[in-house]
């Protein structure tokens, strides 16, 4: 961001502001009710029956939209695993009190009872395969056998995805936690194994094989994240366990997820962005970038549902945990939503992709190159889907652009100019007005990942080939949008000093 922004966004009026939030306010409102006012006919016209809903008045008169599968398969592992996470938590309070040398075999004897009971044969012995592998690559101290078992890993998660055979033996329950459990799990062996390469051989004492289970087998987050880097576990500390803060953070979680249940018998959210003529019943182009706007949204809740359970677990065991996602209607700039929606995984990127191809003083093309190579990694990753290729793409491009804006901003001709001919409130609106034209494919690229490529593409051409009058529209919403953002920015930076 240019240097001069922070003061000069003080100077906007409070009428100015007033408008900015008012726009901001009645498109999210209007777009909302408008999905409210589709929820029968998308009942009606949906490719299945949603479920019954909750027996409570007035949920039992409406169906539910079941249709997002991450939302259903963590709930089953809810009501399949909750013994295990009081177990944990209870494990740790009288290792905490006892024995606290002994916290780390706490953390893995729980998680390999949860599993060893709950898990078919062969999806244990490729967990434990997988984790296995990671501390003996470890002892190698040689990075390229490090990506090199990750690449073999990628590939057979990606094969494990298409075997009939095996998802049908252990149902798509099991399916799914394992692939997704194998993926966390890459990533918190890449994380001890690269670690353990730099560390000084003064302490080596905190990569012992007990200290890597302890990490690579830590329940709460075993599953449904975050990740937390091997560098924060080892440097947790012993505390005194504060059970009210951590039931407060269950709590949260649990409010959370009653709120995005509650929505579900009005808001079918989720089964919009998996049937792209649920958005089409929209009744015009500029009311279906709302549509993507709350799939963002419910995405959002999702991962703070999920986040929040394992970031409150590791508060308690004493370990740093990343901060939760921050709301992506505060997020206006896309290298932001890298950093604060998932402060964990872009720890990794950065840390052991980003970081280990270029550093500060590197030229331009080295930068650009690490973000594509970490991109192409953040692809395969996620599945070679071709979805998931458009979103690796636009992420890359959104974010090579934002590079080149800001860097263009930060210009001291460029800002001379702009304070001379229009002052520094104009500086600020013109800053806005160009970063505004980043933000819209920044914001519509997500639609792709969340909503899959038939979904995205339809939101992207509604943008882009809607006519002028749609575009200006929707970039006079975005202005605004991206102005409230800055000044909620502002206002967070002011009140944290």
């Amino acid at each position: 961001m240019s240097r001069t922004q922070p003061a000069n966004r003080s100077l906007l009026s409070r009428f100015e502001i007033l408008v900015y939030f008012g726009v901001y306010i009645a498109y999210i409102v209007t777009g909302l009710y408008k999905i409210y006012g589709l929820r029968d006919r998308i009942a009606g016209e949906s490719k299945f029956q949603f479920s019954e809903g909750w027996s409570v008045y007035p949920f039992s008169q409406r169906r539910r939209d079941d249709s997002n599968d991450e939302l259903e398969n963590f709930g089953d592992f809810i009501v399949r695993f909750w013994p295990y996470y009081l177990l944990h938590a209870l494990v740790q309070g009288l290792i905490c009190w006892k024995r606290p040398g002994l916290q780390s075999y706490g953390f893995a004897g729980v998680c390999a009872l949860a599993l060893g009971l709950n898990l078919d044969w062969s999806s244990g012995l490729v967990v434990a395969t997988l984790i296995g592998s990671y501390y003996l690559v470890a002892l190698s101290s040689s990075k390229k056998m490090v990506w090199l078992v990750s690449a073999v890993w990628i590939v057979c998660i990606n094969l494990m995805q298409k075997n009939a055979w095996w998802t049908d033996r252990v149902g798509y329950s099991e399916y799914a936690l394992v692939i997704v459990t194998m993926s966390w799990s890459l990533l918190r062996g890449c994380s001890f194994a690269l670690t353990r390469m730099r560390a000084k051989a003064e302490d080596l004492e905190q990569y012992t094989l007990i200290e890597y289970l302890g990490y690579a087998m830590y329940f709460p987050c075993l599953t449904y994240g975050p990740i937390i880097s091997y560098k924060r576990f080892a440097a947790r500390r012993q505390q005194q366990q504060d059970w009210l803060g951590f039931a407060g953070g269950i709590v949260r979680s649990a409010i959370w997820w009653l709120v995005m249940q509650c929505t579900l018998h009005y808001f079918y959210i989720h089964y919009m962005s998996r049937d792209v003529r649920m958005v089409e019943l929209m009744d015009s182009v500029f009311w279906q970038h709302s549509a993507g706007y709350f799939m963002g949204q419910f995405f959002f809740l999702y991962y703070v549902v999920t986040y929040g359970l394992g970031i409150a677990f590791a508060q308690q065991d004493g370990i740093p945990a990343p901060k939760r996602p921050r709301c992506i209607g505060r997020i206006h700039f896309y290298s932001d939503m890298w950093k604060y929606f998932d402060e964990g995984l872009y720890e990794f990127l950065f840390q052991h992709i980003y970081a280990e191809m270029c550093g500060r003083g590197s030229s331009i093309a080295a930068k650009f190159g690490a973000t594509a190579l970490t991109f192409a990694f953040v692809f395969v990753w996620h599945g070679c889907y071709t979805y998931v290729l458009i979103w690796s793409v636009l992420n890359f491009l959104c974010l090579a652009a934002e590079k080149l804006f800001k860097a263009l901003t930060s210009l001291p001709g460029y800002q001379q100019w702009t304070l001379r001919y229009l002052g520094p409130v104009g500086a600020q609106r013109l800053y806005a007005m160009m970063a505004t034209q980043l933000f819209i494919p920044a914001a519509f690229s997500n639609v792709y990942f969340i909503g899959g490529q038939e979904v995205g593409d339809f939101l992207m051409r509604g943008a882009y080939l809607s006519g002028i009058g749609n575009y200006m529209a929707l970039c006079f919403c975005s202005y605004c949008f991206f102005q409230c953002s800055e000044l909620l920015l502002a206002k967070s930076k002011e009140k944290n000093h």
